[in-house]
């Protein structure tokens, strides 16, 4: 059953801190106002979003098989995830009502403070935000919402029966949930389904070498491009080239693999606090936009790092102790 090795696994790795710097040099982006062509390119950096589903398809996929998992684990399952993703989230959450507050006392700040309500808060702390009326604290926490919703069905559904005609027809099945018209569709699974599709057909097929996952795969791919565009499905046939054609591990891109999650979640808050640091103390340098940017990637960098130091590592350690079978 294990027969994905770890250069294939490295290149999830590779993809995960592909993706998370391009999100950042997305919202980076916006203040590149001298340079309007580089924005625009940057600002694709939003489909990162759509690898990080890829890759939930496909790695969340490969542990359960590898564990062999079962429907009677799925609360092990939950807690074993909520164990690996919340410590960080939930530190954000905080450090984003805190700031907030705590700008809100300068004149020069646009902003206001995030009031605390005690119905929005709670849905942030268990991810139905989007069936609420409330909005994020943070933007960036809408794609924690849809992972979430993927937790819930692939850990209660797909292993009900563990036989591929089964799992063929899920497989197709969800791809085409993209077509059902719902209010707020954007911050619901069932919008990102053929990418999460892909997926879970691509580690399917490697697993167990069964022609019929290759299918699922070509026609995951089909709707995607139906769904999106050309651009999304050649990203995410990019994608599934590097886990299957990787041989090298590249350190650096490893790294940024690494802290992907906290950089995801933390840079927002660093642009925050340096564009007001660089307003306040350094306006001359707010002409050298493409300095400014530098430091925004750096000091998103060094800060994701040492929360994936204190914050990332502990948990990754605590939730390996989670058995999600028997």
């Amino acid at each position: 059953m294990d027969i994905i090795n770890k250069k294939e696994i490295s290149g999830i790795q590779i993809l995960r801190g592909l993706a998370s710097l391009a999100v950042v040099l997305c919202h980076a982006s916006f203040a590149l106002t001298a340079y309007p062509a580089l924005s625009g390119f940057l600002m694709n950096g939003q489909l990162g979003i759509h690898i990080f589903f890829f890759i939930s398809g496909y790695i969340v996929i490969y542990s359960l098989l590898k564990n062999k998992y079962s429907v009677k684990y799925f609360f092990h399952f939950l807690a074993k995830r909520s164990i690996r993703i919340d410590p960080m989230y939930i530190l954000t959450i905080f450090l984003t009502l805190a700031s907030f507050w705590v700008f809100s006392f300068f004149p020069t700040f646009k902003g206001k403070a995030i009031p605390f309500i005690f119905q929005q808060f709670a849905a942030h702390l268990i991810y139905i935000v989007p069936f609420t009326k409330w909005p994020f604290y943070n933007h960036v926490f809408w794609t924690l919402c849809i992972e979430f919703q993927f937790y819930i069905l692939i850990g209660t559904l797909y292993f009900v029966v563990n036989k591929w005609p089964f799992k063929a027809i899920f497989i197709i099945a969800f791809s085409l949930c993209c077509f059902i018209n719902v209010p707020n569709s954007y911050y619901l699974l069932i919008n990102y389904a053929p990418i999460f599709a892909m997926g879970i057909a691509l580690i399917e097929y490697q697993m167990t070498k069964k022609n019929i996952y290759a299918i699922c795969f070509i026609v995951c791919g089909i709707l995607t491009y139906l769904h999106f565009d050309l651009l999304t499905l050649a990203l995410i046939l990019a994608s599934a080239a590097v886990v299957v054609l990787n041989k090298k591990k590249y350190l650096i891109l490893i790294f940024f693999g690494n802290i992907s999650y906290s950089l995801y979640l933390i840079h927002p808050l660093v642009l925050l606090y340096l564009n007001g640091i660089t307003r306040r103390f350094l306006p001359h340098l707010l002409s050298y936009q493409l300095i400014v940017l530098m430091m925004q990637l750096i000091f998103s960098i060094a800060v994701a790092y040492l929360f994936y130091f204190l914050i990332e590592k502990p948990s990754i350690k605590l939730s390996k102790k989670i058995k999600i079978s028997s």
